[in-house]
């Protein structure tokens, strides 16, 4: 009997060592392909320290915004998942989530 308990615990370890080599494997994908927030994170600090600078956006595809593609923004303000810009011309105001975000060129 206290050999099935055994054995128990030894396939238990190793199933959660795989688990936790399968998991580590999705995070490297995810990290790999840009879907995880840490690269969010850095890019919200940096709208932060570029408030009131001139500069262009550009959009993942699936957020294209033809009112402002290629054209001067202001960065107006920045929350947790938003940010609000106005197209420099026209004085549109835009309100974009920061994770559709694909880059930003500052002037």
């Amino acid at each position: 009997m206290e050999y099935l308990g055994f054995i128990f615990g030894i396939i238990a370890f190793t199933w959660c060592m795989n688990l936790k080599s399968q998991v580590d494997k999705l995070e490297r994908i995810l990290k790999d392909n840009g879907m995880l927030d840490i690269e969010k994170t850095s890019l919200k600090e940096i709208i932060e320290k570029n408030i009131g600078k001139h500069g262009r956006i550009n959009l993942e595809n699936n957020a294209t915004d033809y009112e402002i593609l290629s054209k001067d923004c202001i960065l107006k303000d920045v929350d947790e998942d938003w940010l609000l810009l106005e197209v420099e011309k026209s004085g549109i105001q835009k309100l974009i989530r920061i994770e559709s975000i694909k880059g930003i060129q500052f002037k």
